[in-house]
C-alpha cells in the first residue's frame, strides 16, 4: 500500500549517503554483504513490488481499453500510458525494467521533492512578511474569495513565481546531482577531468555562492523580475540540459496552484522557536522540521 512505499522510501534515503561516500561500498558484492547492503535491497524489493503493481494494474486496464487510438478518444494519456504504448509499438519493445525505471522515477520525485519545496517556499513566505502579503494581493486579484483556479490562471501571478524560484535557489528540494562525463571537461583553471568518470554537482552550493548571486543568503524575489541579467545555469533546481528533470513544468505549476490556495485562505507566520536547520541529503529537509502558525485571513 502507498503508507508502506512511504515508509521504505524514508527507510532507504539514510543509507544512501553512506555508500556514495565510502570507496569499498560501491562494490556491489561488498556492499551486499553489509547491514546497510542488506537493508538497502530489502527497501528496494518493496519499491519495486509496489511500482510493478501500479504498471501491471495499467496495463490491465489498456487491455480493457483497445488501441491506443481509442484510448485516446475515451481519456488523455499520461506519461506511464505512453511508455506502455511505446513499448509494444512499431515492433520495438522498451524492457520492463525501462519502464519499471522510470516510474521510479516519478513515484519518488513525484512526492518527496515536491513537498520538500511546498515546504520551504511557506517556510521563506512566513519569513519575509512583505514579499508573502505583496503574494496574497496578486492572487487575491484574480481569484477573488474563490478556491478553484484554472490553467491559465496560473500564468497571472508573476510575483509569486518570483517569490517560487527565489525560495528554490535558497532551499533547492534535490541539493545534488550525480553525473557521468559524456566528454571530457577543463576547468577556466586548468584542471580537467576525464570522459566517463562520475561526478557530483552541488546545486546548493550554487545558489548560495557569492561569486554568482549577489548577497546569497538574503531572500530576494527581484533577482528574478523580467528583464534580469541571468545566467542560463545559474539557477538550477531542476537541473539542466539532457537530463532534467522531466517533471519540471508540471512541478511549477503544481508549486503556483499550493502558493494560491494556501495564501488565500492563510497567514503564514514563523515559529521563533523552532528555526528549521536545512539538511542536503538526496531531498533538503530540517533537521527539526519545518514548523509554521497559520492565521486565518481577515
Amino acid at each position: 500500500n502507498s503508507w508502506s512505499y512511504l515508509e521504505t522510501i524514508g527507510c532507504e534515503k539514510p543509507v544512501f549517503f553512506p555508500r556514495v561516500r565510502s570507496f569499498f561500498y560501491k562494490n556491489n558484492i561488498i556492499y551486499g554483504l553489509t547491514p546497510e547492503g542488506r537493508w538497502n535491497h530489502w527497501a528496494c524489493q518493496l519499491t519495486h513490488q509496489h511500482t510493478d503493481r501500479v504498471i501491471e494494474l495499467r496495463k490491465a486496464h489498456q487491455q480493457e481499453d483497445g488501441e491506443m487510438e481509442e484510448v485516446k478518444r475515451r481519456r488523455h494519456l499520461d506519461f506511464l500510458d505512453i511508455l506502455l504504448f511505446a513499448r509494444v509499438s512499431k515492433g520495438s519493445c522498451l524492457p520492463d525494467k525501462d519502464v519499471r525505471a522510470e516510474v521510479d522515477t516519478f513515484m519518488f520525485e513525484g512526492h518527496d521533492t515536491t513537498a520538500s519545496g511546498i515546504s520551504w517556499i511557506l517556510y521563506s513566505l512566513a519569513a519575509h512578511s512583505e514579499h508573502q502579503h505583496r503574494c496574497c494581493k496578486e492572487i487575491q486579484s484574480f481569484l477573488g474569495d474563490g478556491s478553484s483556479i484554472t490553467w491559465d490562471q496560473l500564468d497571472q501571478m508573476p510575483y509569486t513565481t518570483m517569490c517560487i524560484k527565489e525560495a528554490l535557489r535558497l532551499y533547492p528540494p534535490v541539493p545534488f546531482v550525480g553525473r557521468e562525463l559524456s566528454r571530457p571537461v577543463t576547468f577556466p583553471d586548468g584542471r580537467s577531468l576525464p570522459r566517463g568518470i562520475k561526478i557530483s554537482l552541488s546545486i546548493y552550493g550554487l545558489h548560495h555562492n557569492p561569486k554568482v548571486w549577489s548577497n546569497p543568503e538574503v531572500f530576494d524575489p527581484s533577482r528574478f523580475a523580467p528583464g534580469s541579467d541571468l545566467h542560463s545555469h545559474a539557477l538550477l533546481p531542476f537541473s539542466r540540459g539532457s537530463r532534467n528533470c522531466i517533471g519540471k513544468n508540471f512541478a511549477m505549476k503544481e508549486l503556483k496552484v499550493a502558493m494560491a490556495l494556501t495564501l488565500l485562505c492563510f497567514e503564514l507566520v514563523v515559529d521563533p522557536f523552532r528555526v528549521p536547520t536545512p539538511v542536503p541529503k538526496v531531498v533538503l529537509s530540517s533537521k527539526n522540521g519545518i514548523n509554521l502558525q497559520l492565521g486565518k485571513l481577515l
